[in-house]
């Protein structure tokens, strides 16, 4: 059985990183591979990760990205060696066979897998930012200290060309997510059998959230899944649905979500603000941090995400598997998801376009185009394909260090 070190640098409580490495964990042949997770700090996910049968492991970290003060270097610095101490002593207790790190600015378990010669990987969820030199350096050392870097999206790749040559390292591969949540209506798409809803998941009846916000049951649900964050431009929803509005007031504007950090509450008082000073009460409903999100999703007509900064943003594959259209706009890896048959693009911070797209889309026959969407979920984005092509990353690296020892023998 293959042992395989996960490195999660931030403890989050909303997901990200977090959720697409449960998918990975929860697809992997358990009698083949043995997951461990080392974490920074305590997380909510660490629970998740022990019930797929994964060990967490909590230990230092050093991560070199963005400074948030003139010591986040130097303290960054010296939690390298102490990181590189402890990843010495645990990857040999525990007979690592390879290392597998998430986000770009992690450094440290790809030194120990050099050093040790044990096969690493890292997966970038970032995409190139001003400025841009910080991103490309941080980038090589990516690729000096991996045998492979994996990127989510053709964006990420700006940020390993050096001097008009690409790193040899990369590998694009998706995030994908199961589809066990998917009831039977969802089967039987280009031949794609799509399981059945697992017991206890039973599929909403379509007029719930419509009476709990006091809908009529021909209002057209518009439906955003973010987090309360600036990077989410939810300011841009909320300028579009007055927009809208006096137009179209049958269009009903859901946003499911809350904030992460502290620093993200006045973010959201402006948002509440905005929908209040707009007389949107009737119109825009915020909420808040819900779990039924698939629930949510199926009584939906249209997902709408108008991010600022995104980078493969997973509720669009959720909102794809349910058979939603999608208005998203034109950032990060989501022209990748969102073709001209499943939805519609738009530019950033552009309340006036959005409107427009909405109106346009709203006018269509949407509901094809959610079918074709979903079909495309079911053809490049199912967690199956996401853990497949991994794994093969993987046992190419085993097998070419195979090779290499032989050879040495």
């Amino acid at each position: 059985m293959k042992h395989i070190l996960f490195i999660q640098p931030y403890a989050s409580q909303v997901g990200g990183v977090d959720t697409v490495l449960l998918q990975l964990i929860q697809g992997l042949d358990g009698t083949r591979y043995c997951s461990f997770v080392m974490l920074s700090s305590p997380s909510v996910y660490a629970e998740k990760y022990e019930a797929l049968g994964a060990k967490v492991i909590y230990g230092p970290l050093a991560v070199f990205g963005k400074p948030t003060d003139f010591t986040y270097y130097p303290r960054n610095f010296l939690m390298l060696l102490k990181s590189v101490s402890f990843l010495l002593k645990l990857v040999r207790e525990l007979h690592i066979d390879l290392i597998h790190s998430h986000k770009m600015e992690v450094i440290g378990a790809n030194l120990v897998g050099k050093w040790l010669s044990i096969p690493t990987v890292q997966t970038v969820h970032e995409l190139p930012r001003r400025p841009l030199i910080a991103y490309k350096f941080v980038a090589l050392l990516d690729h000096l200290l991996n045998d492979k870097v994996i990127v989510l999206c053709e964006r990420s790749k700006a940020m390993f060309r050096w001097f008009n040559k690409e790193s040899g390292k990369l590998e694009k591969i998706y995030n994908g997510i199961s589809v066990k949540h998917l009831n039977q209506a969802n089967q039987g798409l280009s031949g794609i059998q799509m399981p059945p809803m697992p017991q206890g998941i039973q599929p909403s009846p379509p007029d719930d959230l419509r009476q709990q916000l006091g809908l009529s049951p021909q209002a057209r649900i518009l439906i955003t899944v973010a987090r309360l964050s600036p990077m989410k431009g939810l300011e841009y929803l909320i300028e579009a649905a007055a927009r809208i509005r006096p137009i179209k007031p049958d269009l009903k504007f859901i946003i499911v979500g809350d904030v992460a950090f502290e620093q993200e509450k006045p973010y959201k008082e402006k948002l509440l603000k905005k929908i209040t000073a707009l007389e949107l009460q009737d119109t825009v409903f915020m909420l808040g941090l819900r779990r039924d999100v698939p629930e949510l999703l199926q009584q939906a007509d249209i997902l709408i995400l108008p991010s600022v900064y995104d980078i493969f943003p997973t509720v669009i594959l959720e909102a794809m598997s349910m058979g939603l259209p999608v208005i998203a706009t034109d950032v990060g890896g989501v022209p990748e998801m969102v073709r001209p048959d499943t939805g519609m693009l738009i530019p950033p911070k552009d309340a006036e376009a959005l409107q427009k797209q909405i109106l346009a889309m709203c006018s269509l026959d949407y509901k094809t185009m959610g079918n074709n969407a979903r079909r495309l979920f079911a053809e490049e984005f199912t967690q199956e394909q996401y853990v497949n092509q991994t794994v093969a990353i993987y046992e190419e690296l085993w097998a070419n260090q195979k090779e290499a020892l032989a050879e040495h023998a």
